[in-house]
């Protein structure tokens, strides 16, 4: 295929079958994975046919990957967060999706968390390289952030009516 390694073909076409196959159009999928949208049809096509005769078997891991990567690079990202009873992972959609108390109740108890945690100070610190023993605490951090800035563009647009 033209401009296209050809190490990295078995890889676009899993991921034009998979992308395809969550929803998006062949024009969405050739913008998120920079590439044609005849040729994002022919990946497509190519693993599709490859599915059909059993040399490749659909897999849920494989589709599950492609989907966080789509989200990923369109900045829907994963969120870690903290709650009473444990910690929780969604997506920054289906936190822009709830409501105001159930998000001042999410950021409440990862506040508290990170309050309480003896290394907080180091938290703005740059993340070291390789193993990062704090990122469980980074990741709830960001949901902070992302929670407090929903909950202000709300309030903003609210006294803006």
């Amino acid at each position: 295929m033209n401009g296209v390694d050809t190490e990295a073909l078995p890889y676009l076409e899993e991921a034009c079958y998979y992308l395809r196959k969550k929803g998006l159009s062949f024009q969405q999928v050739s913008k998120a994975l920079e590439i044609p949208e005849t040729q994002a049809n022919l990946l497509f096509e190519a693993y599709k046919s490859r599915v059909e005769n059993g040399t490749v078997v659909e897999s849920e891991v494989d589709r599950n990957l492609w989907e966080d990567v789509y989200n990923d690079s369109v900045g829907n990202e994963k969120i870690t967060f903290a709650r009473e009873n444990g910690f929780y992972h969604c997506r920054r959609s289906d936190l822009e999706a709830m409501d105001s108390p159930a998000l001042m109740n999410i950021f409440e108890t990862s506040k508290k968390f990170l309050d309480f945690d003896m290394y907080r100070r180091y938290l703005d610190t740059k993340p070291p390289v390789g193993y990062d023993p704090m990122a469980m605490q980074r990741q709830i951090k960001r949901a902070v952030e992302l929670i407090q800035e929903i909950l202000k563009q709300r309030w903003e647009k609210e006294r803006d009516q």
